[in-house]
């Protein structure tokens, strides 16, 4: 993360900062309080410790003080805001031929909102469903779920909200493919795609049937579907922002608006 992409989301995110209606103005520097966020997002540090190691540096304010404005600033959706600003801005760069959904864990170190224990991470974990391009540029977010539950938890309600986020961008996905693994493997799913034109490239989870379907075959192309996985690529650009490694935020909110602020970064890179 460059000093110029992390200015152009600050220079996305100043406009959106609501003034106080009451009371005096603050006196401290949006800026400064922001590249403190930033910092937090990169190094994934306690919040005690976020001022050790910004080049010197000694804000006149204190950490509790950045938490509440992140904690303030997330309530207000404005990191959610900024991300879409960011994806209308870069709409020329997306590409919505093929999309890629697939989920991520991350485990939970202070429990929370949306924990639950995963038998396969050994512990208690957060699950995020994210769609990419096909490229690998991250465009829409699901809810966060506890860890114990499957891939097909609600997945047609966040599918929707998710197609609903491309369209209030203007991104078109008409005749898009939708890679998704096994896992992903839903009828509801199917059916809800192929109503809003969207071609689902699902490989057929054997587990689901116990006789060989009869009639037609369902569509699935083994060319298109490797190409999913651009969303490795994907989640290690995220992994970069330490602080989506491990969830130590309490709040479910306050954990997606990390997910926000690191998915604007990625398109402002990428």
């Amino acid at each position: 993360m460059t000093k110029v992409q992390q200015n152009l989301v600050i220079n996305q995110i100043l406009p959106l900062i609501p003034k106080n209606k009451r009371g005096f103005a603050s006196r401290f520097n949006p800026c400064h309080i922001l590249e403190a966020i930033f910092h937090k997002l990169k190094t994934g540090c306690q919040w005690s410790r976020i001022f050790a190691d910004i080049e010197g540096v000694k804000y006149p304010f204190s950490y509790q003080t950045v938490y509440s404005y992140y904690n303030k600033w997330s309530k207000l959706g404005m990191f959610e805001e900024v991300f879409n600003r960011i994806k209308e801005r870069h709409h020329e760069q997306i590409d919505t031929c093929c999309l890629n959904l697939d989920g991520t864990q991350s485990l939970s170190k202070k429990g929370g909102e949306e924990v639950g224990y995963q038998m396969r991470k050994k512990g208690r974990t957060s699950n995020i469903l994210v769609m990419t391009d096909s490229k690998g540029r991250p465009l829409e977010f699901g809810d966060v779920l506890s860890g114990n539950h499957n891939d097909q938890y609600n997945v047609v309600k966040q599918v929707k909200r998710m197609f609903q986020g491309l369209e209030a961008c203007g991104l078109s996905f008409n005749k898009s493919y939708l890679n998704m693994d096994k896992g992903f493997d839903n009828q509801l799913l199917r059916k809800y795609c192929q109503r809003l034109k969207v071609i689902p490239n699902v490989k057929e989870n054997i587990r689901n049937r116990k006789t060989t379907k009869r009639g037609r075959k369902r569509f699935f192309d083994d060319k298109i579907y490797k190409s999913r996985f651009v969303n490795e690529q994907t989640f290690a650009w995220m992994d970069s922002y330490r602080t989506l490694l491990i969830r130590f935020d309490v709040l479910a909110r306050n954990w997606k608006s990390w997910h926000f602020l690191a998915a604007a970064l990625i398109l402002v890179k990428v």
